[in-house]
């Protein structure tokens, strides 16, 4: 899939951009081996349409200012924290004969029957790949389809999933991209057994009441004494 995008060149920079951005325009700059950087200025509303359209990974034919389109990737964008809006794009030129390194966003589809029967919960490990092809054979997404998810054994791995032979993944075939888990049972809560022992506090007064006891007794013999010695 490849998209149409026009762009016009832009003169204004720095702190001229605020004004850019209040005409509901996005400040860009195209790069790329072998050519001079061009600084850019984009329609915010049609950018953001083909955005949520191709994501970071399609191929765009980028025309500026009418000329012959170019092929580019959305190679990084800043986002206003506060207003949730692009600010600024980056767009790298491409050659078509070289390959070039992308993520390629993962949408997990249908349902596992372990979800709905068994209440277990799935897992996904990844959100996207890291893929290296020619610009021609890019693709915006790679669909995972839970519902093959039909035991708690099972898995999908990175070799289960439909990606071209023409695309190199960077990731371990066997790692494992989604699985489902087991929802866990409650176990009942163990009964408290009183302790029958005497609490040490208790012991500890007992024993104090004994040898008070005991002190009595040795003063009472005492007195006992020393009157029979007076007699």
């Amino acid at each position: 899939m490849k998209i149409n995008l026009e762009a016009k060149k832009r003169e204004l920079t720095g702190k001229k951009l605020i004004a850019l951005r209040e005409e509901n325009k996005i400040p860009a700059v195209l790069y790329g081996n072998g050519i001079e950087n061009q600084n850019l200025e984009l329609d915010y509303n049609t950018f953001a349409k083909i955005y949520e359209k191709a994501g970071e990974s399609t191929l765009i034919d980028l025309s500026i200012d009418g000329a012959d389109p170019v092929n580019v990737l959305i190679s990084d964008y800043q986002n206003d924290p506060v207003k949730d809006k692009f600010i600024h794009i980056d767009f790298k030129q491409v050659k078509m004969d070289e390959k070039i390194t992308a993520s390629v966003s993962l949408e997990y589809i249908g349902e596992s029957k372990l979800v709905k029967e068994e209440g277990g919960t799935v897992v996904h490990n990844f959100d996207e790949l890291e893929i290296k092809c020619l610009p021609a054979d890019l693709i915006g997404e790679v669909k995972v389809d839970i519902s093959k998810l039909e035991t708690f054994d099972d898995v999908i791995t990175i070799a289960d999933l439909n990606i071209s032979e023409k695309i190199e993944v960077a990731h371990d075939p066997e790692e494992v991209v989604a699985t489902v888990i087991a929802a866990k049972e409650e176990e009942d809560p163990e009964p408290v057994v009183a302790d029958e022992e005497t609490p040490e506090g208790e012991e500890a007064k007992e024993g104090e009441q004994k040898d008070g006891k005991a002190s009595d007794e040795a003063i009472s013999g005492d007195k006992k004494q020393n009157n029979e010695e007076k007699k």
